[in-house]
C-alpha cells in the first residue's frame, strides 16, 4: 500500500477515535444523570429491599445482554477486510446474514427463558428471602425480558457500527436515551412506585434509542439493510462459531461476576446484601464507563489497521490503551477510598450509611483487576484472537466461581471480591497483554 494511503487511513481511525472519545462525554453524562439523580430517586420510593429486585432482574437479565455481543467481532473484522477491499456484495451478506442469526437466536433465548418463568418459584431460583416478593418479581422479569430479547437483536446495530468505525454515533443515540431514562424515572416513580415500572422506565427507553440508530444505519448504510437473498450459510457458521467463543468469555465473566456471584451472596445474606453489591456493580459499570469510551473506538480500529497492514499504528494504540486504562483504574480508586463513605451517603441515602473503608478497599482492589481484563479483552479481540481469549476466561470464571463460594461460605463479601481481585489478576491479567503483544510484534 501506497505510504499517503497508509498515512491516510491512519487519520481516518485516528479521527474516528477523537470523535468517538469527545461524544463518549456526552454519553456519559446522560449515563451520570440516570445513576445519580433517577436511580437513587428510585431507591428513596421503592427502598433497599424493592430497588434489591430490581437489582436482581437486572444482574438475571444481564446474561442476555452479553449474549447479543456475541457475533461484534467477527462481524466487526469481516466488515473491515470487506471494507478495505472494496467488496460491497461480503459487506451485504455478512449484514444480512448477522441480522437474520441474532433474530433466531432471539427466539430460541426467548423461548427458555419464558419456559424458565413459567414453571419456576421464584423462591427456587433466589432463595426464600425472596418468597414474601414473588408478584413483583416475576412482574418485572416478563417486562425486563421483552425488552431485552428487543435489545438482543437490536444490539446488532451497535457492532455494525464498530465496524464502520462509527462509534461516535452510538454514543450519540445512547446518550439520548439515558437522559430520556432519568426524566421518565425521576417525573413518573411517584406515579408508579412498583419495580417493573423502573425496569420499563430505564429500559424501554434504551429500546426506542435503538431503533432510531437502526433506522438511521440503514440510510446510511444501504448495504446493512436486512435481505434474505443475502443470508449465507457459511458466514452464519463463521459469525456464529467465532460468536459462541465471544459469547463464551464474556458471558461467563458476566454471569459468574454478576449474577452468579449476587445469586450466592442473595442467598447467603438476602435482598439488603444484593443491594449493596448491585450499588459496587453500577459503580464499576459507570467507572469502567470511562474506559470503555477509548476501548470501544480502539479495538475496531486496530482490526482495521491489521487488515491494511499497518502493525506499527496498533501497537501504538495499544500501548495509549494500556496506560490510560491502568492510570485511570488506580486515579478512581484511590478518589473512591478517600471519598466514598461521604459520598455514597450522599448519593444513596442513610440506608446505604456506615459504608467502611475497608469494603471500599476490597472492592477497588476487584475494580482495578476487572479494568486491567477489560484492557485485554479489547486487544485480544481487536488482534483476532477471541478463541484464544474465550479459553482463557472460561478457566479464569471457574476459578473465581470457586473462590465467591469458599469466601461467601467461610468469609464475607468482602473477602469474596479480594478472591476474585486475585484471581483475575493472576490468570487474564497475566496472560492476556502477553498474548497481544505476541501478534503486534
Amino acid at each position: 500500500m501506497p505510504d499517503a494511503d497508509v498515512a491516510a487511513h491512519a487519520t481516518h481511525r485516528n479521527r474516528s477515535i477523537r470523535l468517538a472519545v469527545l461524544t463518549s462525554f456526552l454519553s456519559k453524562f446522560g449515563t451520570i444523570l440516570l445513576q445519580l439523580i433517577s436511580i437513587p430517586l428510585a431507591v428513596r420510593v421503592l427502598g433497599r429491599e424493592e430497588f434489591g429486585l430490581y437489582t436482581t432482574v437486572n444482574l438475571t437479565l444481564s446474561v442476555l445482554m452479553l449474549l447479543q455481543v456475541g457475533v461484534g467481532p467477527a462481524l466487526a473484522h469481516g466488515l473491515s477486510q470487506a471494507r478495505a477491499a472494496g467488496d460491497e456484495t461480503r459487506q451485504k451478506e455478512l449484514g444480512s446474514t448477522a441480522f437474520f442469526l441474532m433474530g433466531g437466536l432471539a427466539l430460541l433465548v426467548g423461548s427458555v427463558a419464558g419456559s424458565l418463568l413459567l414453571a419456576l418459584p421464584m423462591s427456587a431460583i433466589y432463595g426464600d428471602d425472596f418468597s414474601g416478593n414473588e408478584p413483583a418479581l416475576r412482574a418485572a422479569l416478563w417486562v425486563g425480558l421483552a425488552l431485552f430479547l428487543m435489545m438482543f437483536v437490536l444490539g446488532l446495530t451497535e457492532r455494525i457500527r464498530e465496524g464502520h468505525l462509527e462509534v461516535a454515533v452510538n454514543n450519540v443515540w445512547g446518550a439520548i436515551g439515558n437522559v430520556l431514562a432519568a426524566v421518565v424515572v425521576a417525573s413518573c416513580i411517584w406515579f408508579v412506585p412498583e419495580v417493573w415500572f423502573v425496569v420499563l422506565a430505564v429500559h424501554g427507553t434504551m429500546v426506542l434509542m435503538k431503533i432510531g440508530n437502526t433506522i438511521a444505519l440503514w440510510r446510511a448504510h444501504p448495504l446493512m439493510v436486512p435481505s434474505a437473498r443475502a443470508f449465507r450459510g457459511e458466514v452464519a457458521r463463521h459469525l456464529f462459531t467465532d460468536g459462541i467463543a465471544f459469547s463464551a468469555c464474556t458471558l461467563v465473566a458476566g454471569l459468574v461476576e454478576y449474577s452468579v456471584c449476587g445469586w450466592m451472596l442473595g442467598r447467603t445474606d438476602g435482598p439488603s446484601a444484593v443491594a449493596l453489591y448491585g450499588v459496587f456493580i453500577t459503580l464499576t459499570t459507570m467507572q469502567l464507563g470511562f474506559v470503555i469510551m477509548f476501548s470501544a473506538p480502539t479495538w475496531p480500529a486496530v482490526a482495521e489497521a491489521l487488515a491494511r497492514g499497518d502493525k506499527t499504528w496498533a501497537r501504538n494504540a495499544a500501548r495509549k490503551l494500556y496506560l490510560y486504562g491502568a492510570a485511570f483504574a488506580l486515579c478512581s480508586s484511590l478518589g473512591l477510598l478517600v471519598l466514598g463513605p461521604w459520598g455514597l451517603r450522599i448519593w444513596l441515602g442513610e440506608e446505604f450509611a456506615g459504608i467502611s473503608r475497608g469494603t471500599l478497599a476490597c472492592y477497588t482492589a476487584y475494580f482495578i483487576a476487572h479494568v486491567w481484563r477489560h484492557l485485554g479483552h479489547s486487544m485480544m479481540i481487536g488482534t483476532g484472537q477471541v478463541t484464544r481469549l474465550a479459553r482463557i476466561q472460561f478457566f479464569e470464571s471457574g476459578l473465581v466461581a470457586l473462590g465467591a463460594w469458599i469466601a461467601l461460605k467461610f468469609g464475607s463479601m468482602e473477602i469474596m471480591l479480594l478472591a476474585m481481585a486475585v484471581i483475575i489478576t493472576a490468570i487474564t491479567g497475566w496472560f492476556l497483554p502477553h498474548r497481544v503483544a505476541a501478534v503486534l510484534r
